[in-house]
């Protein structure tokens, strides 16, 4: 007969094997938001600078004969 404190050791060893899991994908998912967020700033820069950045290509192609 299984007594409550084996069931409650059981219960937190299945638990805490859980909890090792979802630890280890975290630093995966946080890379990944890092990775988004930098390519969400890029892609705003790069509309915010892009008239400027036209200007500056044109100006550069023009000056050569």
């Amino acid at each position: 007969m299984i007594t409550y404190y084996e069931r409650l050791r059981a219960y937190l060893l299945a638990l805490s094997a859980v909890a090792r899991m979802s630890a280890r994908g975290q630093g995966l998912v946080e890379y990944a938001a890092i990775v988004g967020f930098i390519a969400a700033c890029m892609v705003g820069a790069e509309l915010f600078l892009e008239p400027n950045i036209a200007t500056t290509l044109n100006h550069v192609a023009n000056s050569f004969p």
